[in-house]
């Protein structure tokens, strides 16, 4: 499963757990129907950063949360399942998106390292 598709079940997850329609994020983020939801649901695409900030201020999330949904989807499709190493995205203090995008990128690059030596 990729990145788009796991975040688009957790996207759909967090606005069926606020009992929220398709049709009402789409009104929020300023469509006229819901398929761009429904496209980004079921893994089509992510949506762009403004889009996101949007969506997070619908569910009733902090752009800081909506990240570390994303950054859960990278972690996961990265096969990473460790709760050590996934809570130190969420608990250290002042770590930018990009600092944990960056870290993720090293970790998959010394994954690839060992796979070539194996």
């Amino acid at each position: 499963m990729s990145v788009r598709e796991i975040f688009g079940k957790k996207l759909r997850q967090a606005r069926t757990e606020r009992n929220l329609s398709q049709m009402q994020i789409s009104k929020i983020l300023g469509y006229k129907n819901p398929g761009y939801v429904s496209d980004a649901e079921l893994g089509r695409f992510v949506p762009q950063h403004d889009k996101l900030k949007k969506w997070a201020k619908a569910l009733g999330m902090t752009q800081a949360e909506m990240n570390s949904l994303l950054a859960d989807a990278k972690l996961e499709d990265f096969g990473l399942t460790d709760p050590g190493f996934t809570i130190m995205f969420k608990e250290v203090p002042n770590m930018t998106a990009e600092e944990k995008e960056s870290i993720i990128r090293a970790y998959k690059r010394v994954t690839k390292a060992r796979e070539k030596k194996s």
